[in-house]
């Protein structure tokens, strides 16, 4: 069963004995303008069921450490991996969210107030952005996530050192994300769009690159990398964990054989073996519920 939460019970601090053993119970630290950082850690596989209760609206700024994850919120399923690095701007609306076995996050919710103040414009709703293993911003994530680990006391001089690094941290965020909007017109943004639709449309059979390059007037090694930077993955990548987040409904009133043929393998081993990487555990292990007579 998934435990029921608000955003505001989760990012607050927490004590020492529980602080970084699941989702619920984070390593988080406030600072200075309303800047609050928390770092999560979940060892298993997990699922939360919440809303986000925040004033107003908020700026969530995540790097994804370890680990895959998925959110569901205004209708739309996101998923996002290790390396990931998500700009979001939430108000009060109810969200999902299911993350898989050793997953670790930052995350740093910054104030309508705070942008405000530093004259920094309001993103759209989410945008998502892969990173290089020598981005800045990944390095800096990393040693902010450690310093949340040792919790150092509340006006400790340690505390500039925290608040150093998630204005860092900030500040490489808002900075790709204004170069990588930048260097994409709202035409492409558009088509790009449009392929990805077109993308999920089907889970049984994709389309080609080619064809999708088309409904962007793109060649298809630009489209790719055009769309590898708007959506953080490649377009068979996106595509592939989609249908395995189907599959997993699919598996609760169907067979894995059916499942399988559901969504067009041909062959059953290839679909486990497909299904293995993604939650790191074979579709024959997914329980079906139990019908009443």
């Amino acid at each position: 069963m998934m435990a029921e939460v608000s955003s505001t019970q989760v990012h607050q601090p927490h004590p020492n004995r529980v602080a970084g053993t699941s989702l619920l119970h984070p390593h988080s630290r406030g600072f200075a303008g309303g800047l609050l950082t928390s770092g999560f850690l979940a060892p298993e596989a997990g699922a939360l069921n919440g809303y986000f209760d925040e004033p107003g609206s908020t700026t969530r700024c995540t790097v994804i450490l370890s680990g895959a994850c998925s959110m569901k919120a205004a209708g739309q399923v996101h998923h996002f991996q290790a390396c990931d690095l998500i700009m979001a701007r939430t108000s009060a609306e109810s969200f999902t969210f299911e993350n898989s076995a050793e997953f670790s996050a930052l995350e740093i919710h910054v104030p309508s107030l705070l942008l405000e103040q530093m004259q920094i414009e309001h993103l759209p709703r989410i945008q998502r952005r892969s990173l290089e293993l020598q981005d800045p911003a990944l390095k800096t994530a990393k040693q902010l996530f450690g310093y949340l680990r040792t919790i150092p006391a509340a006006h400790s001089p340690a505390a500039l050192v925290g608040y150093g690094l998630a204005m860092t941290m900030l500040g490489y965020a808002f900075t790709t994300q204004k170069t990588a909007r930048s260097q994409l017109t709202a035409k492409t943004i558009h088509g790009l769009e449009n392929a990805r639709k077109a993308l999920l449309a089907r889970l049984d059979q994709a389309p080609t690159i080619p064809q999708l390059a088309a409904l962007c007037d793109l060649s298809p090694t630009r489209f790719k990398e055009l769309f590898s930077r708007q959506y953080g993955c490649g377009p068979y990548t996106l595509y592939q964990s989609h249908r395995m987040e189907y599959a997993r409904s699919l598996l609760e009133r169907l067979n894995v054989t059916e499942t399988a043929m559901e969504l067009g393998y041909s062959n059953v081993s290839h679909f486990s073996a497909a299904f293995q990487r993604k939650f790191g555990y074979l579709p024959s292990r997914v329980k079906r519920p139990h019908s009443c007579k």
